[in-house]
């Protein structure tokens, strides 16, 4: 077996893109592995998720793991080919989906369709390769692409790549396989195992601590959002517990990586790049973050963070944004009052968000990004007039510390509908009809019209509508989806509408059994339903200690 790395090069149609790191095996004997993004090369290779299962596979000396994405605008029908040795998807003995985003259950079918295999498990034979789904959308809720796929990995790819390709190299055929897969493996999901509907329990699978771990970009490309950006994973999940937010709750508690992990993957990006991208939902939160910040810049690197609060912009790390010439920072309120950011568990103030704004300019970072939300939980058509308001207020400070720099940049606002989240304290919740979204947009718009450097972006209603329906569906979904393959979603969903209506704009009651109830993601719906009862009296919650479960006890 030879294994070697590609190295830097153009490939494919893709000529201006520059890979470092890719790896090709050759040789007889592989097992022959396919590892998919069902969106684009710049989403798939975005994500540390996708790039870490590639490395994982390819770490095993059977293994022979390749890259597939959707195919590039114009080239749909084509033969999907691996990105490694162009070898075509159905050859191979196993297809891997890597999934973020439940937006993309739809391109897996697209993906298996334009491969020539059957779309739906029981249809699949010994000739076909195995199917096999994971990924964070995947652990949240996977119903709705349940029928499509043979097993489910569910959880954090660490605890189960090698267990199941040890396995896999073992099998003697796939149905005995499949059948003895979950009995083997915690966080394996077999759907055809449960046609009989009794009552089952998988248990979603989290690494306990990160000492040994370091999540980190595998192949280094220029065709990302983040180009020629080596990304650092510094912590795992959220301690904040915005009752929306799914990475707040799944991921309890939050882990962090040790510092000595990150100094040496930054140490490892030497030669490659100039540029660190550190990424976790909670950035500012690492306890070591500034020293992190420190060894990057000294080493000679510019950094950025995917993400800070406002409440936790310290002096040295807008620092280490100017120092890298950092010129557009997000701020995320999601709501424009005080009274919805105590329903959502958001535990900024007006002053924080203010503050952080003047801070920003100051150091020379011109450009806002600010996101909220529209459609929450017990949301008032006042709390829509407060995003005008507190957006006003941003402009005010944001010219006085213009002026003061003698530049001005753009504020841009993002305004997402809210969808309901499986695990969280808002998964019972329903998504607003889009006759009431649309007013809502319509008040922002018109309010902030004649503001002169704000821009105001709205995420489509129609494909939140769409995403509401994966997110929150069952396997009833999956007919949906295939249907819309051909007749597109407006048709699909029109000649389902009343099972959509009932998942989309159907609030649930606090005891009813949701599609995704047999996972065990470690938090007690119990839990869940007290967070829910503190937003609708207007409570706020504290953040999660980040200590060991069973000294806390809180939400288990």
């Amino acid at each position: 077996m030879k294994k070697r790395l590609k190295p830097k090069q153009n490939f494919g149609s893709r000529n201006k893109i520059v890979e470092q790191g890719a790896i090709i095996k050759k040789g007889k004997g592989l097992i022959k592995a396919a590892i998919v993004y069902p969106n684009t090369y710049k989403a798939g290779m975005s994500s540390l998720g996708f790039q870490t299962v590639y490395r994982l596979a390819n770490q095993i000396d059977t293994i022979a793991c390749e890259r597939f994405f959707l195919p590039e605008k114009g080239k749909n029908n084509q033969t999907l080919k691996s990105l490694e040795t162009g070898l075509s998807l159905e050859k191979f003995d196993v297809i891997l989906f890597s999934i973020s985003f439940e937006n993309d259950f739809l391109h897996l079918v697209r993906l298996l369709g334009e491969a020539g295999i059957p779309l739906r498990s029981p249809d699949r034979n010994h000739i076909h390769p195995l199917v096999v789904a994971g990924g964070v959308a995947c652990f949240l809720n996977p119903e709705p692409i349940a029928p499509f796929i043979d097993c489910f990995l569910l959880g954090e790819a660490e605890c189960l790549v090698d267990t199941f390709f040890d396995l896999f190299s073992k099998r003697s055929d796939k149905t005995s396989f499949l059948h003895s897969l979950e009995k083997k493996i915690p966080g394996a999901y077999v759907p055809a195992l449960h046609m009989d509907n009794k009552p089952f329990q998988i248990q979603v699978q989290y690494l306990k601590r990160l000492d040994t771990i370091t999540t980190k970009t595998a192949i280094l490309t220029s065709g990302t959002a983040f180009k020629d950006i080596f990304l650092i994973e510094t912590l795992k999940g959220c301690p904040h517990g915005c009752r929306f937010c799914s990475a707040g709750f799944i991921y309890r508690p939050p882990r962090i990586y040790p510092a000595q992990n990150i100094y040496a993957a930054i140490d490892s990006a030497k030669g490659k790049t100039d540029k660190i991208g550190l990424v976790s939902s909670a950035i500012a939160d690492h306890p070591d973050i500034i020293d992190i910040c420190d060894y990057g810049i000294k080493q000679g690197f510019k950094l950025s963070f995917s993400s800070l609060r406002s409440d936790k912009l310290t002096d040295a790390l807008i620092q280490a944004l100017s120092n890298s010439n950092v010129k557009t920072a997000t701020i995320a309120p999601e709501a424009g009052s005080q009274r919805m950011r105590k329903i959502i568990n958001k535990n900024i103030s007006e002053l924080d968000i203010l503050f952080a704004t003047q801070r920003l300019v100051d150091a020379g970072i011109i450009n806002l990004r600010l996101y909220f939300m529209i459609g929450l939980p017990f949301e008032t058509e006042d709390d829509v007039h407060e995003i005008i308001t507190l957006t006003q207020k941003i402009k005010t400070v944001y010219l006085e510390a213009s002026k003061k720099k003698k530049k001005i940049g753009t504020i841009t606002l993002s305004i997402n509908p809210f969808i309901p989240k499986p695990g969280t304290p808002f998964q019972w919740s329903a998504m607003e009809e889009k006759s009431i979204l649309k007013n809502k947009v319509s008040i922002i718009k018109q309010g902030l019209k004649k503001v002169p450097n704000v821009k105001v972006n709205i995420e489509s209603l129609r494909k939140a509508k769409i995403h509401a329906l994966l997110s929150c569906g069952d396997q009833k979904a999956a007919d949906i989806i295939e249907s819309a393959q051909t007749l597109g979603w407006a048709s699909a969903m029109r000649q389902n509408k009343a099972y959509c209506d009932l998942i989309i704009y159907q609030e649930k009651s606090l005891g009813a059994t949701l599609p995704w109830n047999f996972l065990d993601n470690r938090i007690k719906n119990e839990f869940l339903e007290k967070e829910f009862k503190k937003a609708k009296q207007e409570k706020k919650s504290s953040p999660c200690p980040m200590i060991d479960c069973k000294t806390c006890k809180t939400c288990i």
